[in-house]
C-alpha cells in the first residue's frame, strides 16, 4: 500500500496492529498449553480474548478508514513471540517457563499497548474519533491484562523470597 496522505498512514498502522492482534490471537494458545500454573493459563485466556476483541476492533477500524483490510504481515510481535519459544525450549524448569511466559507476555503486551496509544491519538489528530475509540479502548484492555501480569511476577517474586 502506497501512502499518499495521513489517512492512508493511519490505515496502513492500523493494518499493522491488525496483523499483530491475529499474530497473537494464533500464538497466544500454545504459551497457555506451556504455562505450568493455572493461575497464568487462566490469566493467559484472558490476554487470548482481549486480542481477539482488539483483532475485531481494528478490523472495523480499518473498514471505517480505508474500506479494505491490510493483507500486510505483522512487524515486531512474531519476533518477540519466536523469541519466547526459542527461550522456552531451553528452559529445564518449568517454574522459569512461566516467568518467561510472563515477561514476554507482558512486555508484547505493553508495546502493542502503546503502540494502540500512539495510533489512538494519531486518528484524534485526523478526526477520526470512531478510530480513535476503537484503538484507546483497546489499548486500555491490553494494559488492564498487563497490570495483572506485572502483578502475577511481582507475586512470583514473592514466592520465591519465601523459598
Amino acid at each position: 500500500m502506497d501512502v499518499y496522505s495521513a489517512e492512508d498512514l493511519l490505515s496502513r498502522r492500523l493494518g499493522d496492529i491488525h496483523s499483530s492482534a491475529c499474530f497473537l490471537a494464533q500464538h497466544i494458545p500454545f504459551m497457555v498449553s506451556a504455562a505450568e500454573s493455572d493461575g497464568l493459563r487462566k490469566l493467559l485466556n484472558l490476554y487470548l480474548d482481549v486480542v481477539r476483541d482488539n483483532a475485531d476492533r481494528t478490523e472495523e477500524a480499518m473498514r471505517v478508514v480505508a474500506d479494505q483490510l491490510s493483507g500486510r504481515d505483522p512487524t515486531a510481535v512474531p519476533a518477540m513471540v519466536d523469541d519466547l519459544f526459542d527461550l522456552i525450549d531451553r528452559i529445564d524448569e518449568p517454574a522459569l517457563v512461566d516467568v518467561a511466559i510472563l515477561l514476554s507476555s507482558n512486555e508484547i503486551g505493553s508495546f502493542e499497548a502503546q503502540r494502540l496509544q500512539l495510533l489512538s491519538n494519531f486518528a484524534e489528530t485526523l478526526g477520526r474519533t470512531d478510530a480513535r475509540n476503537a484503538l484507546r479502548t483497546s489499548s486500555e484492555c491490553l494494559v488492564s491484562i498487563c497490570v495483572q501480569l506485572n502483578d502475577m511476577i511481582t507475586e512470583n517474586r514473592e514466592d520465591q523470597r519465601l523459598q
